[in-house]
């Protein structure tokens, strides 16, 4: 017998069991992750309180230790919508980088009905424009076709 469906329910809840114990929610059954807690920033931009000393303001300039991000998209990602949906099962929906979004616009839903199999046709991230890392709840599916989202 085919057992690859239960590997996969299992890989997934292995992940993110994984990811909970790295960001300090494994074990704590007090407190449970909010949006955006099981994502990483990135280590090696400056952050006030994490990576730079107390005395920041005075060692450094600002423009050397300013934030700076990419916004970038992918229009022709597509993701197809699932046959049986109630079999999907969501282990940290918007607790990491992705954001929930709304695509219940009937201009837009009019204009895309050609795509009704689809239930994404792109993605937005933001990221740092250092190091490339993804800013966590910033990165979102673009609901059917290129129409403009607020992403930060």
């Amino acid at each position: 017998k085919d057992r690859y469906r239960e590997l996969m329910r299992v890989s997934h809840i292995w992940r993110d069991l994984v990811n909970r114990i790295r960001f300090g929610f494994g074990h704590q059954t007090d407190r449970s992750p909010g949006l955006g807690d099981l994502a990483l920033y990135c280590p090696a931009c400056p952050q006030p309180g994490i990576n730079l000393p107390p005395s920041w303001k005075d060692s450094y300039d600002v423009w050397l230790v300013m934030q700076r991000y990419i916004v970038d998209g992918n229009f022709t990602a597509q993701h197809m919508k699932m046959k049986t949906p109630e079999d999907n099962v969501s282990l940290a929906d918007g607790k990491g980088y992705m954001k929930l979004s709304c695509s219940n616009h009937r201009a837009v839903n009019a204009a895309n009905i050609q795509r009704s199999n689809l239930r994404a046709t792109g993605v937005g991230a933001t990221a740092c424009a250092r190091h490339g890392c993804f800013v966590p709840h910033a990165v979102v599916d673009f609901q059917k076709g290129e129409r403009s989202v607020v992403v930060l």
